[in-house]
């Protein structure tokens, strides 16, 4: 995730039920695209007790574009799970519910349904995200097992999932910023010390590398070498110079204990240097880079395919001459290299009337914030106004501009944490799933599925 502490979620789960309540939906309703026939696992008694029914209003002001065309074979295809485990919905679930299905049966029933959905709309390749709070009573910081989010167990069922579908697993992990005590111990943002800096990357350094001989042993095909969801300000070549010096001692150390890929550009800046691009084997990034600057209110309220297109261009464009030598953070300097790596494109769109005009805004919890009026509000997701059809013109655009662009070399495009976890579409306990960029059961899965497989 790549923009708020969006990993909060961690699940304070009684403070979230308190906070976010129920959303309800109305009488008049409509069913999301059909969930395939999936078998769950067979040691489960239980059966999914979620639905994926949701107001009509919730369509949008837009009509639903019509998919122009199919992805080059030559691109693998790539949805991504939302980055929570299913494990913590399981306590907000009917007490009826939990004594016919134990957690295990739960999470399990819930990670295959997902898996077969994907699969069903073409996915070949999934990124995987995990995170835990930091115990920072010792050196380096670690992440105690037993408070990883999405515990070994439920990593390793997944990838034995995805494997029987053929489903490749990325996996990449997530920089809490909060230490045991639910202490903020780094600041999104932060402008580091060198001394701050060298904290950080040697948790990461030491965390990274126990998750990498885990990912070799159980067999997932790739990992991100930079963390997730957490990004920091290098404001001096000094920084930046020992920032990328690490990295390239932590690549290595990977290569060292994983045989699979090592992807660059999980933190969101592509830093350039001859020490990282030699070390690894594709970059990533977000394929239309918005919002609050690209697009002003009169375009947000006149979406059209073609001009998602044109700006995807435009940030296509942008990022490549940032990333080789025009970026403003990095000008050409020593270290720079020319080495044209693979591309994985992420694609991010929320389901939110004003996504294109303001930006991503957290969907998986309630935060505070300010209403038009000016009223400061507890939960200001419940003042979103949900349409699934900005993201479907937006993510048939962006997938017209990579048919079109050929500013990069792209092995991969992934819809970014775009697999809710349960087929929910209305605001509950779970949190936003109408408002997220998640495509699962909206009109946007369809666009989805036919760039990814030609089919309907």
């Amino acid at each position: 995730m790549s923009h708020t502490n969006k990993y909060f979620v961690i699940f304070v789960l009684t403070l979230f039920l308190s906070a976010c309540g129920g959303g309800g939906g109305t009488s008049d309703t409509a069913s999301s695209n059909p969930t395939p026939v999936v078998m769950p696992p067979v040691t489960s008694s239980c059966t999914n007790p979620h639905n994926a029914d949701y107001p009509v209003e919730y369509n949008g002001k837009f009509e639903t574009p019509s998919p122009r065309s199919q992805l080059a074979s030559s691109i693998v295809r790539s949805i991504s799970f939302k980055d929570y485990s299913p494990s913590w919905i399981y306590d907000g679930l009917p007490q009826s519910t939990r004594d016919n299905c134990s957690r295990d049966e739960y999470v399990e029933l819930m990670y295959l349904e997902a898996l077969q959905a994907m699969s069903v709309s073409g996915a070949q390749r999934f990124w995987m995200y995990n995170y835990g709070d930091w115990n920072d009573s010792q050196e380096p910081w670690v992440v105690d097992e037993a408070r990883y989010h999405t515990p070994k167990k439920y990593v390793e069922y997944i990838v034995e999932q995805a494997n029987l579908l053929d489903i490749e697993v990325y996996f990449s992990w997530q920089f809490t910023q909060t230490n045991n005590d639910r202490e903020i111990i780094v600041e999104q943002g932060e402008d580091l010390t060198l001394g701050k800096l060298k904290i950080l990357l040697d948790a990461h350094q030491n965390n990274i590398i126990i998750q990498a001989k885990h990912a070799q042993e159980i067999g997932i095909k790739g990992i991100a070498a930079d963390w997730n969801a957490m990004w920091v300000t290098l404001h001096t070549d000094e920084l930046k110079d020992y920032y990328i010096e690490r990295f390239s001692e932590i690549i290595d150390d990977i290569s060292a204990n994983f045989d699979g890929e090592i992807v660059w550009g999980q933190i969101g800046t592509v830093y350039n240097d001859q020490r990282i691009f030699s070390r690894v084997d594709s970059i990533v990034i977000n394929a239309l880079q918005c919002c609050g600057n690209q697009f002003n209110a009169e375009e947000n309220a006149n979406l059209t395919t073609e001009l998602i297109k044109q700006k995807t261009f435009e940030s296509l464009s942008y990022q490549h001459s940032q990333i080789y030598c025009d970026d403003i953070n990095q000008p050409c300097w020593y270290g720079t290299s020319d080495i044209d790596l693979p591309i994985t494109l992420v694609v991010q769109v929320q389901s939110r009337e004003d996504f294109f005009l303001n930006g991503w805004k957290e969907d998986g919890f309630c935060t505070p914030g300010t209403i038009e009026d000016g009223t400061e509000v507890s939960c200001i997701q419940e003042s979103f106004v949900t349409d699934f059809s900005v993201q479907s013109v937006g993510i048939e655009g962006i997938m017209e501009a990579i048919e079109e662009q050929d500013t990069f070399m792209i092995n991969s495009v992934d819809i970014h944490t775009g697999y809710w976890l349960s087929q929910t579409l209305i605001p509950s306990f779970e949190g936003f799933p109408n408002i997220s960029q998640s495509v699962r059961g909206k009109p946007a899965e369809g666009i989805v599925k036919y760039w990814y497989t030609g089919q309907e």
